[in-house]
C-alpha cells in the first residue's frame, strides 16, 4: 500500500480512457498476372516448424510477396466462390518464414532502432496477409482462413511487443531541479529568486532514437492500415504511460498524499508543495510538448487517432496532481506569508493550461475531453487564486493585530515597516500574476479615491495596505509619552518608507507619484512638530524678550537665560543621542536642519550678551561654544547610550 492509501501500478490508479473504434482499411497493390498450382491446405501446416531454421528454402523475399500478392489478387477475381480456392506452394513457404522471423529470439537481437530489410518484409506481410484474409473470407472452407488468422494473430503479436519494447526503451534523464521563489517570514526576511539553470539537452525526454521513431511509425502505421488500431492504440497508451509515470517518480510524485495536507507543518507541506509545482513545471515544459511531439511523429499518418490518446493520457498523469493541489487550495492553513507559495502553484497551472490548450482537437470526442481537463484546472487554479486573496487580505489583518504594548527604543524603524514593504516588494515580482488573480475575484476593501479607483487593483490593495500600515504606527507612536519622540518616530519611520518606496521602481509606479507627494508632505509635517516639541522650545530659552530693563540688561535674568539653556541642552543631548536615524541621508539631512535653525540664533545671542559677564565669569555661564553646540548636533541620534536613556520619557 502506498502513501496514498492505493495499491497497484500507475495503470491501475490512472485508468486510461481509450476509444477503440477503427474502421479498416488495406494498402493499394498492383494486379498481377494469374499463377497458381495446386499444393496441399494451408489447414495441414504444423507450427512444429518454429524452430527448425533448416525447414525454410533458400528463396528471394521479394518474389515470395509478389507471388502472395499475385495469389490475393486472383481470389478476388474468381466468380464462382461457392467450393475452396486452391492454395499454392508459396503459401506454405510463406508461412514459414513468417513463423521464423516472428521469433523473439530473432527479432530482438541486437536491435539498434534502423528499419531493416527484416521489417520492411514483415510490415508488407502483415498488410498481405490481411488482404489474403479478406479475399478468403468469401469462400465456405474456414480452415484455410482459420491458418492465416493466426498467422496474421502471431505477427501482430509479435509488431506489438516489439512497439512495447520500442517505446518503454528510452534513456531520458530527469533535468535540473528548478528553482523558485521562495520568502520566509520569521526574521522578516525574503530570499530573492535565483537565475533558473538551464535544463540539459542531453537525452531529454522522452530519449527515443529518430531511428526508433521511424520504426514506431512503421508499426503503428502497419497495425493501423490492417484495422488493428485497437491493439496498437492500447500498446502505446499503457507503455506511455508507464514512461510517464517513472518520470513522474524520479521527481518523488509518490510521495504527495492529499490526505497530509491537514496534519502536516507549514515547513513540511511547503517542501511537499515546492516537489508538486517542479513536477507540474516539469510536465508543463518537457513531459507534455515532448509527449505531444513524439505522437505528432509516430503516428503522422493517424493524428486523428493520437489526439484521443494523448488527451486520455495527459488526463491520466494530471488528474492526481489536481486533487492534491485542490485540497491544499481548501485545507491548508492560511497566512499571509505563504501566499508566495500559492502564488507559485498558480502560476504553475496557469502554465499547464495553457499547455493543454495547445492539445485543442478538431474531433467532437476529444475536444470536449480537452474542453473539461481545461475547466478542471482553471476550477482548480480558481480556487489557489481565492486561497492567494484571502492570504493578502490576511497582511492587513497581521497589521492590525500587530498590538505592541512597548514602544520601539529610540523611535527607531519598527520592524513591521520592514516586513510590509519587503512583502510588498516580493508581491511585485508576481505583478502579472496578482493581477489576473485580482481582476477576476477581488474587490478593494476599503474604500478610495476616484484616483486610486482608476489604478490596478493590485495598486489598488497596495495602497489600502499602506492606509492600515499608517494606522498602525500612529498607535505605535502613541507609546511614546514624550510629544517630540512621538513626532520623531513617526517622521523617522514615515521617511524611510518613502525613501524605500521611490528606490524601488514597482512599489513606486504601483502606488504612485500623488501617494509619494502625500507622504513627502506628511514626513515634512511631523518634522516641523519634532523641531517644535524640542528646538524651538529651547531656543525660547534666549529670547531677548524680558532680558532688558528700563533699557538696562538685567543680568539676572540674563544668567537664568544661559543656565536654563544649558540644562535643556544638556538633557536634549543626553535622550537624543539614543534615539536611532539608520539612513544615512536623512541623519545628515536631519542634523543640518537642526543646526540651520539653532546656531544662528546661538551665536547671535551669545556675540549680543557676553560681554555684560565679568572677565572670567562668562565661562559658568556660556557652557558651550556655536562651534560646541554645532559639534554636539552631530552627535545625535547615534543610538549610543542606551542604557542611560530615560525610561520616564517614554
Amino acid at each position: 500500500m502506498d502513501k496514498h492509501g492505493k495499491s497497484g501500478s500507475f495503470i491501475g490508479r490512472h485508468r486510461w480512457r481509450t476509444t477503440m473504434d477503427s474502421p479498416r482499411s488495406s494498402f493499394s497493390s498492383q494486379k498481377l498476372p494469374r499463377k497458381s498450382s495446386p499444393v496441399p491446405d494451408l489447414s495441414q501446416l504444423s507450427d512444429s516448424n518454429d524452430d527448425l531454421d533448416e525447414s525454410i528454402p533458400d528463396v528471394d523475399h521479394e518474389q515470395i510477396l509478389l507471388e502472395i500478392e499475385r495469389f490475393t489478387d486472383e481470389l478476388s477475381m474468381v466468380d464462382d466462390k461457392t467450393s475452396p480456392p486452391e492454395v499454392p506452394d508459396v503459401i506454405e513457404t510463406f508461412s514459414l518464414i513468417i513463423k521464423s522471423k516472428t521469433r523473439k529470439s530473432t527479432r530482438f537481437a541486437a536491435r539498434n532502432g534502423e528499419v531493416t530489410d527484416e521489417d520492411t518484409f514483415l510490415y508488407e506481410s502483415v498488410r498481405l496477409l490481411w488482404k489474403l484474409k479478406t479475399a478468403l473470407g468469401e469462400f465456405p472452407d474456414t480452415s484455410t482462413l482459420d491458418r492465416v488468422n493466426k498467422l496474421l494473430h502471431r505477427t501482430i503479436m509479435c509488431m506489438e511487443e516489439e512497439l512495447r519494447a520500442l517505446l518503454l526503451n528510452s534513456k531520458a534523464k530527469l533535468p535540473p531541479e528548478p528553482s523558485l521563489r521562495a520568502m520566509s517570514s520569521r526574521h522578516f526576511s525574503f530570499r530573492e529568486r535565483s537565475p533558473t539553470p538551464e535544463p540539459s539537452t542531453d537525452e531529454e525526454f522522452p530519449g527515443i532514437s529518430e531511428e526508433k521513431m521511424i520504426r514506431i511509425n512503421k508499426i503503428l502505421t502497419t497495425m493501423i492500415s490492417v484495422g488493428y488500431k485497437n491493439e496498437c492504440s492500447h500498446v502505446y497508451s499503457m507503455a506511455r504511460g508507464n514512461a510517464l509515470y517513472e518520470q513522474l517518480k524520479k521527481l518523488d510524485f509518490e510521495k504527495l498524499n492529499a490526505e497530509d495536507v491537514q496534519r502536516l507543518n507549514w515547513e513540511l507541506l511547503e517542501a511537499d508543495i515546492s516537489r508538486w509545482i517542479r513536477i507540474i513545471k516539469h510536465c508543463s515544459d518537457v513531459l507534455i510538448p515532448a509527449e505531444r511531439k513524439l505522437g505528432e511523429t509516430v503516428f503522422a499518418d493517424h493524428l486523428s487517432v493520437f489526439r484521443g490518446l494523448f488527451i486520455n493520457l495527459v488526463c491520466s498523469v494530471i488528474t492526481s496532481l489536481l486533487d492534491y493541489a485542490r485540497t491544499v487550495a481548501q485545507t491548508a492553513k492560511r497566512s499571509a506569508e505563504k501566499m508566495f507559495r500559492f502564488l507559485d502553484m498558480y502560476e504553475a497551472l496557469y502554465s499547464l493550461r495553457e499547455v493543454v490548450k495547445d492539445s485543442d482537437s478538431s474531433e467532437t470526442k476529444e475536444e470536449q475531453s480537452c474542453n473539461d481537463l481545461n475547466k478542471e484546472i482553471s476550477s482548480v487554479n480558481d480556487k489557489i487564486g481565492e486561497a492567494a486573496l484571502a492570504m493578502f487580505g490576511d497582511l492587513e489583518n497581521s497589521i492590525r493585530n500587530d498590538a505592541a504594548k512597548t514602544p520601539v527604543p529610540g523611535g527607531a524603524v519598527h520592524p513591521l515597516i520592514r516586513y510590509v514593504l519587503n512583502y510588498v516588494k516580493y508581491a511585485c515580482d508576481y505583478e502579472d500574476t496578482l493581477e489576473k488573480i485580482f481582476k477576476q475575484q477581488a474587490k478593494p476593501n476599503h474604500p478610495t479615491s476616484p484616483e486610486d479607483m482608476e489604478k490596478s487593483a493590485l495598486a489598488a490593495q497596495v495602497i489600502s495596505v499602506m492606509g492600515v500600515l499608517d494606522g498602525n504606527l500612529a498607535l505605535k507612536a502613541a507609546l511614546y509619552k514624550d510629544p517630540s519622540l512621538r513626532s520623531f518616530f513617526l517622521m523617522n519611520n514615515g521617511r524611510y518608507l518613502l525613501t524605500k518606496v521611490r528606490e524601488s521602481n514597482e512599489i513606486k509606479e504601483l502606488l504612485g507619484d500623488n501617494w509619494c507627494r502625500r507622504r513627502s508632505s506628511e514626513v515634512r509635517h511631523y518634522h516641523k512638530s519634532y523641531q517644535r516639541e524640542t528646538w524651538t522650545r529651547l531656543l525660547q530659552c534666549i529670547t531677548q524678550e524680558g532680558i532688558q530693563v528700563n533699557g538696562k540688561v538685567n543680568k539676572q535674568v540674563l544668567k537664568e537665560r544661559f543656565k536654563n539653556f544649558n540644562a535643556m541642552f544638556d538633557e536634549i543631548h543626553k535622550t537624543q543621542s539614543t534615539w536611532v536615524v539608520r539612513e544615512a541621508q536623512l541623519l545628515s539631512e536631519l542634523r543640518a536642519s537642526i543646526s540651520a535653525v539653532v546656531i544662528p540664533a546661538y551665536r547671535s545671542f551669545v556675540g549680543r550678551y557676553k560681554h555684560h559677564f565679568e572677565p572670567g565669569k562668562s565661562v559658568k555661564y556660556i557652557k558651550y561654544q556655536p562651534e560646541d553646540i554645532e559639534a554636539l548636533i552631530e552627535t545625535l541620534f547615534d543610538g549610543y547610550n542606551n542604557a542611560s536613556m530615560s525610561r520616564k520619557r517614554f
